[in-house]
């Protein structure tokens, strides 16, 4: 792409720069594969057309899903690109809205699954971190900001600032989590904390990218590659959100507590596992 489309996409970058760390980085890595997808020089954000844009849909090496993905955040960039009046038109919007994302039942833990991952961990940081993801339910970002002092063991709450959209929220534990927690404090000093969070990796620092990355690869080690699933922070969201409606809470409820803005993002959990299938199942033939 020329030039002026590669400023461009610096100002955007810059423009989103009070977003999240991930998000920023989604966004630019979005805005990269286009930059690269386009390379002739005579080819801009300003001049592509759309059919462009649905031979990008066809030949990009990527899944449905994905393809929609980068459009969509491709079709943000042109939303502020026009309101700024950088660009006038935009090639991507009415083809996305021809695109419907293919159905994907959201991956996760049983509750047995859930305990025999958790009796598999020797690491008792990791163990705390594990447990602290299944019973809260919050996102691997919202994780690794969490301060010290947004945690009140009275309310038994975790203040969770700046979440998704940013919004901000509570989330709760219980008693095993809180003792864990309290657990988990005491192996924080011994960290020698030079950082404010609640979660530190072994120098005393912010949980980073890199100490994220070896988490997800120990659970794998140890337990995901028995059971032939990938382990990952999102997985045990999902495995918390699962367990809440297995057990009756209401959508409105659980809405809240994953930070979601659509309440129908929290309807997909409305699955049914093999588990509470044959649960119901023996509930209603056992009843006289």
């Amino acid at each position: 792409m020329d030039g002026k489309s590669k400023e461009l996409v610096e100002r955007y970058l810059k423009f989103c720069s009070g977003l999240s760390e991930t998000t920023i980085a989604n966004y630019k890595s979005t805005m990269n594969i286009f930059l690269n997808y386009y390379e002739d020089d005579d080819v801009s954000f300003e001049n592509l057309t759309i059919e462009d844009i649905i031979e990008f849909f066809e030949v990009y090496e990527a899944s449905r899903n994905t393809k929609i993905y980068r459009l969509r955040s491709l079709n943000r960039f042109y939303h502020w690109a026009n309101k700024h009046k950088h660009i006038i038109g935009n090639p991507v919007k009415s083809f996305l809205n021809t695109l419907k994302p293919d159905k994907k039942e959201r991956d996760y833990l049983t509750q047995r699954q859930s305990g025999d991952l958790l009796r598999s961990i020797i690491d008792i940081n990791f163990y705390i971190f594990t447990m602290f993801f299944i019973k809260t339910g919050v996102r691997v970002s919202e994780f690794q900001n969490i301060l010290l002092d947004d945690v009140d063991f009275t309310e038994k709450t975790i203040f969770i600032r700046g979440g998704k959209g940013r919004k901000d929220r509570y989330v709760f534990f219980d008693s095993e989590m809180g003792i864990n927690l309290k657990r988990w404090l005491r192996e924080r000093d011994i960290l020698k904390p030079k950082a404010p969070n609640l979660f530190l990796n072994r120098r005393g620092k912010a949980i980073g990218k890199s100490s994220i990355t070896h988490y997800i690869r120990y659970l794998n080690d140890v337990y995901g590659n028995k059971i032939n699933k990938r382990i990952t922070p999102h997985i045990l969201r999902h495995t918390f959100a699962t367990m809440c409606v297995d057990k009756g809470m209401d959508l409105r409820t659980l809405q809240d507590i994953l930070g979601h803005e659509d309440i129908k993002t929290t309807s997909i959990y409305l699955h049914k596992n093999k588990e509470s299938l044959k649960r119901e199942y023996l509930r209603v033939m056992n009843k006289k």
